[in-house]
């Protein structure tokens, strides 16, 4: 089946099937050109698998794939390098090789044998055309029978230019002027020299066949599907992809950035409109408008050897590369060379939440930003950043910064250290808890001695502290305060998921000392510092303060006749009782003891002063009982759900039972909203056992130790 009119005809077939797409396209193309019952002659010089040869009539392979090398380019004359200066930066394109010459003798070897079938007209096709059947005879096939040749133009009026030219994938021509078309040519020598803008083979071609004669028609087939030249690199001047006038160049500059350059147009024939095109590399993906008759460059990334670059317009490929060589060799051959200009750049460093960088000048260039931890040479953090951005780590506490910044496309380069010395540092306490407050505020001080730096501190018992802490000025929360170099927050911090914020935390705040969240925020050495209260109290009384309320009942002292049997002992020591919690008796069910008396509502200074008047002070795991310590007197806590070493140890009487459930706070998550917290045995006959199983004699017995020491 199929046509029978075309007994005179010869397909010749020439093909790089280098992959399976190519060796596909090339079997779909056999496949179509049976319909035309014309011989079919195979050729190249890359091998073909033997299944592909069998679609073909005839297979011609010509192992001397005579390509003329880059090393041979002066040799023969041949400058194929292209250009183009954009002013800050310029673009060079190398090519490899040529495979003109080989292509020739490919049309030579085949043009011989179709003399040999003694056939007339020869149809002319690379493998990576698939032109339809119908356009394709009447376009070719028919007006070969009046022209001695039958060309396409490689781009619209290329046959009409000064030096003319027209496609050589797709071509009809008699088989004498074939045979008399080759034979004009016939060493590399001759294909070359003294051609200096007239080698390339599209326009030794038609040049050539235009002196043997001026029977050539200019077809007039319409590709409507992208189906010519389908594996064309498109970065050539005048190669039409997808309705799209635009050239497509890649190049990698002195830092390893890989750019790609889009010129809008052909030098023949300007672009009509803007191109919409999409950009894949290296897993991102970018739109960019490319907007008639413009010039541009766009970095993409750095270069990364195997990756591909693909550009789609309207969702066909119009380019594609494969980064197939070391970046140097990839350079080598096509550079991207930046024009150094006087920049009027500003660094701006600070250390408010985490070390931040921003690059300010005018001009468009790329760093490389490293932030690196002086005391183990860690890198903690790197990233690129352009001019005018600005970048910040997400740690927040305290590390000895270094911070590199190299230029990417420039050779700009500095390092700059962290120097806290005179410098105006800041300090937030992010809670409003009384014991945070006294906990932290002695490291507060301690970072301004050890820094020698201007210390600022926000808290929200400034009152308690602005007398005691002369190298510290105190401001209220949410206060504005200007040119601070570093600032630092303290708090226990947690993300959305309600865990440890480690960007905050250098370590689990609950698993170590309350003080020592401070210390390691603000990265000091740990110990032990108690608080500077004032001296308020003016002398020691036959009285013992006591409080008995918390902000959760598991911090409360849940043994029901505890509290009663120790009011009852020291009332029989012939001791007053004060209780100086600010609740109400009967608060979330916890009864007040008889026999105390209560502390009239005042400020925390007056808590102070009859702390520093009482000859000790009994409490649970609270702020009062931080309230004691910091003011000197000597402190019971009785507490089971935070393990010893989370509150204070020196001047501390410590009572909690470890032969039962304890220390949950360091263990599990906390819920606030949970008044009952009891993350082990709560509803159950054993919820709070860890502070219920501490009966009053357990207290008074330290108690009277404490009595003796007094």
């Amino acid at each position: 089946m199929g046509y029978t009119q075309f007994t005179e005809d010869v397909f010749v077939v020439d093909c790089w099937p280098d992959n399976k797409d190519k060796e596909n396209v090339l079997k779909e193309l056999l496949t179509r050109l049976k319909v035309y019952n014309c011989p079919i002659i195979l050729c190249g010089h890359y091998p073909v698998n033997p299944e592909i040869q069998k679609l073909a009539d005839y297979f011609i392979y010509d192992s001397n794939n005579d390509i003329l090398l880059e090393k041979d380019y002066l040799e023969y004359g041949v400058n194929s390098d292209r250009w183009t200066d954009l002013g800050n930066y310029k673009i060079i394109n190398k090519v490899d090789f040529h495979h003109d010459y080989a292509i020739w003798l490919t049309m030579k070897n085949a043009f011989n044998l179709v003399k040999q079938l003694g056939k007339k007209y020869i149809h002319f096709i690379e493998y990576d055309n698939l032109p339809d059947e119908i356009q394709y005879r009447q376009a070719f096939m028919e007006y070969i029978r009046s022209n001695d040749a039958v060309v396409y133009e490689y781009s619209e009026g290329s046959t009409k230019e000064e030096n003319p030219y027209s496609s050589t994938y797709i071509f009809s021509i008699k088989t004498d002027i074939a045979l008399e078309l080759v034979s004009k040519i016939n060493t590399k020598e001759e294909y070359f020299k003294n051609k200096p803008n007239r080698w390339q083979l599209e326009k030794v071609f038609y040049q050539t066949l235009k002196s043997i004669t001026n029977s050539i028609f200019v077809s007039k087939y319409v590709p409507n599907n992208n189906e010519l030249n389908i594996f064309a690199a498109w970065n050539r001047n005048g190669i039409t992809k997808n309705g799209a006038r635009l050239q497509t160049y890649l190049g990698v500059d002195d830092f390893n950035q890989l750019y790609i350059h889009f010129i809008s147009g052909f030098s023949e024939k300007p672009a009509d409109k803007d191109y919409l095109i999409e950009i894949n590399y290296n897993g991102l993906k970018t739109f960019k408008t490319v907007k008639k008759g413009e010039y541009t460059l766009n970095k993409i990334g750095t270069y990364v050897e195997g990756e591909s670059v693909e550009i789609f317009y309207q969702g066909v490929t119009i380019f594609e590369q494969k980064l197939n060589d070391e970046v140097d060799e990839f350079r080598r051959k096509n550079k991207i060379i930046r024009k150094d200009k006087p920049t009027n750049r500003k660094v701006n460093y600070n250390f408010v939440d985490g070390p931040f960088v921003e690059i300010i000048e005018d001009g468009d260039y790329l760093y490389n930003v490293e932030f690196i931890n002086k005391k183990n040479n860690k890198l903690e953090f790197n990233l690129n950043l352009k001019s005018n951005h600005w970048a910040r780590t997400n740690k927040k506490y305290f590390v000895d910064w270094l911070i590199k910044i190299k230029g990417v496309d420039n050779d700009f380069y500095q390092e700059y250290e962290m120097d806290l010395n005179n410098k105006r540092v800041m300090v937030c306490f992010e809670s409003k808890s009384l014991g945070d407050s006294l906990a932290w505020i002695p490291y507060v001080d301690e970072f301004a001695k050890v820094n020698n730096c201007e210390m600022i501190c926000s808290s929200f018992n400034n009152d308690l502290f602005k007398g005691q802490y002369p190298n510290v000025t105190f401001v209220e929360p949410g206060s504005v305060v200007n040119n601070v170099y570093a600032l630092y927050r303290l708090g226990l911090f947690y993300d959305n998921k309600r865990k440890i914020d480690y960007s905050r935390h250098l370590t689990d705040p609950k698993k170590e000392p309350l003080m020592k969240v401070a210390s390691d925020i603000l990265g000091l050495k740990y110990k032990e510092l108690k608080p500077l209260l004032p001296k308020l109290g003016k002398k020691k009384k036959k009285l013992v303060s006591i409080a008995i309320h918390s902000t959760s009942q598991c911090k409360y002292w849940n043994n029901p006749t505890g509290w009663q049997e120790v009011v009852d002992f020291l009332k029989g020591q012939g001791y007053e009782v004060r209780l100086l919690s600010r609740e109400e008796d009967g608060y979330m069910g916890n009864k007040h003891p008889k026999g105390i008396t209560t502390q009239p509502k005042g400020t925390l200074k007056d808590l102070i002063k009859v702390l520093q008047e009482s000859e000790f002070f009994i409490g649970i795991s609270s702020g009062l009982s931080w309230l004691s310590w910091a003011s000197g007197t000597p402190t019971v806590i009785i507490s089971g759900f935070t393990d010893v070493d989370l509150e204070p140890l020196d001047g501390v009487t410590r009572i909690i039972n470890k032969n039962v459930c304890n220390s949950c706070w360091s263990d599990y998550e906390f819920d606030p909203g949970n008044w009952n917290w009891c993350p082990v045995h709560e509803r159950t006959d054993s919820q709070f056992e860890c502070s219920k199983t501490i009966n009053g004699d357990d207290v008074i017995k330290q108690i009277n130790n404490l009595i003796e020491k007094l």
